[in-house]
């Protein structure tokens, strides 16, 4: 039985996402175009792990405050406090994600430890019912864990603060992926009252946002290079990339998710497979994101090792992701994927003897061709 002052989402609060959420989720534009700069700035194997350490922890801070959004009733003042102090602390760790393994460490560790772990705390007093309340718990508890990391890691230089972080979000991942279990714990999915159609819609949102930020981040690109012969090339291929991505994901995915949660009870297992899913699908575009920047400022000089890795490397995880996801959730094997990776992986190869802009057009050939052959399955079946 609920208490009384419970704050949890009632049959008559409603479905719909509400425009605070959709406000709230603004914060995250910013922290993913500096995610995209930083890697910008640091093209290499460190610049990447950092790059990824700080996705993870932005991520983190989405994804759990999302599902309390999603859990409770966002119609009530004290539910729309929490989102707006959490989006006001996120703010300057977000802002600090340029400087986090520099000066700035300490701001980006305790404005991340404060939001999960005083948001964790708070969740446990709005009237939950037990098995939700006992998960949460769960979630506090791993959030702990990863706390010392966090902290020890500001006290020390950019590369041994990269190993502790790293370890902090390996740990925070970990308990992610493993629904938050303790040794004799588990969560019964089942009985968790999680709206899947609402969080799928909510990660939909997201992603899309992550596709804005794509769009953003191109068209400053251009906007510095309109002097530049091939601009009209390198902006459209660019472009078309993103398109490509957007189709892959919205036409007709989302309608098979939504048809697979209305036939099954636990949607609990499904949101945690997407949520795992989301964090590879936002990686690869912030690979696409500095490919495309990196290919419009010099179209004509031949890519390097690292270039190629991330102009190709996007691609390849988004498709990955996806196929990953459609294999576990709906139970369906879509050759177009392992089409798709196997033809970057051959164009990344070649990609080393041509110019930037033709590698750019290798790298999204292949998911303009997944795109179009879903289409044509689609229609066919």
């Amino acid at each position: 039985m609920l208490r009384a002052r419970s704050l949890m989402r009632s049959v008559t609060s409603g479905g719909q996402v509400t425009r605070l959420e959709l406000f709230f989720d603004l914060v995250f534009v910013f922290a993913l175009f500096q995610l995209s700069h930083h890697l910008v700035e640091h093209p290499s194997w460190v610049g990447a792990g950092q790059t990824f350490v700080l996705l993870l922890a932005v991520y983190k801070v989405w994804v759990y405050t999302t599902w309390a959004a999603t859990l409770l009733d966002t119609s009530r003042l004290e539910v729309q406090w929490m989102l707006l102090i959490v989006m006001l602390v996120t703010l300057f760790m977000n802002a600090s994600i340029g400087s986090a393994f520099g000066a700035f460490g300490w701001l980006f560790a305790a404005s991340y430890l404060l939001v999960q772990l005083g948001r964790g705390a708070w969740i446990l007093t709005v009237g939950l019912d037990r098995i939700t309340h006992n998960h949460f718990v769960r979630t506090l508890i791993w959030g702990w864990m990863s706390a010392p990391f966090w902290i020890t890691g500001v006290f020390f230089d950019p590369g041994p603060r990269l190993m502790f972080w790293g370890a902090a979000a390996a740990i925070d991942l970990g308990g992610h992926m493993l629904a938050h279990r303790l040794p004799g714990q588990k969560t019964e999915g089942s009985r968790v009252p999680l709206p899947g159609e609402r969080i799928f819609e909510r990660f939909g949102l997201f992603y899309l946002i992550a596709l804005g930020e794509t769009i953003l981040s191109t068209g400053l690109a251009i906007a510095g290079n309109l002097g530049d012969s091939l601009i009209f090339v390198t902006g459209t291929v660019s472009l078309a990339g993103s398109v490509a991505i957007w189709w892959c994901y919205f036409h007709g995915l989302e309608q098979d998710i939504l048809k697979k949660l209305a036939s099954v009870n636990d949607q609990f297992r499904p949101g945690i497979l997407a949520g795992n899913t989301l964090v590879m699908l936002l990686a690869g575009l912030i690979l696409v994101a500095v490919g495309d920047q990196l290919v419009i400022s010099d179209p004509v000089a031949r890519p390097d090792l690292a270039t190629v890795l991330i102009l190709f490397g996007g691609p390849a995880l988004f498709l990955a992701g996806r196929g990953i996801f459609i294999r576990r959730a709906l139970g369906q094997r879509q050759p177009s994927n392992l089409a798709g990776i196997g033809a970057l992986v051959v164009l990344a190869n070649v990609s080393f003897l041509l110019p930037a802009f033709v590698a750019a057009i290798g790298a999204a050939l292949p998911l303009v061709g997944v795109a179009f052959f879903d289409s044509v399955n689609r229609r066919r079946t």
